[in-house]
């Protein structure tokens, strides 16, 4: 494919999981209702943390995949190169969801924290579509490096979102 459309390409599908994600957001936040005792910031603080289990469970199950495949081809050795492409290719989705997480967690949990009862459905929302974009990164990569594009915005726009939400919570307090 020439440089030019690969671009294109990416920019498309990515542009419909930036989409996807936030609309994603939106829909399912406002299918929840705010959960009792939510006015406290220990009750938001361990809901918040609930919305981070479908994540941590999907990198978990991301590690798995990989040691099942290495012990499956025998490739014991990482430093002789002879990782099969799955190996290779989950390394990498591996690598980049810890990186996509490490900004998540925290934003979340600040949003969560800084944010009234009012806000948990959004935070709750954004632990399940940021571990379905996660996913969809995954099998995306799997499939096609190009097919990365929408789970990798989605991600993005998540992580945007969370950590604009955590911003203004605070701003707003002070």
């Amino acid at each position: 494919m020439p440089p030019g459309l690969a671009r294109l390409t990416s920019l498309c599908l990515g542009g419909f999981g930036l989409v996807a994600g936030l609309w994603a957001w939106r829909e399912l936040a406002a299918l929840i209702a705010v959960p009792d005792g939510a006015s406290t910031m220990g009750v938001r603080l361990g809901l918040a943390s609930a919305a981070l289990l479908p994540t941590a469970l999907l990198l978990l199950l991301m590690t798995v995949a990989s040691f099942t495949a290495r012990f499956v081809t025998a490739a014991f050795d990482p430093l002789l190169g002879a990782d099969p492409r799955f190996v290779r290719c989950n390394q990498r989705v591996i690598s980049n969801t810890v990186e996509q997480t490490a900004v998540f967690v925290p934003a979340l949990l600040a949003w969560a924290a800084g944010a009234g009862a009012a806000a948990m459905p959004g935070v709750l929302a954004a632990g399940a579509v940021f571990a379905a974009s996660r996913l969809a990164f995954w099998v995306g990569y799997l499939a096609n490096p190009f097919g990365r594009a929408p789970g990798m915005a989605a991600s993005i726009a998540l992580n945007f979102l969370a950590l604009w939400m955590a911003g203004r919570a605070w701003i707003w307090a002070w």
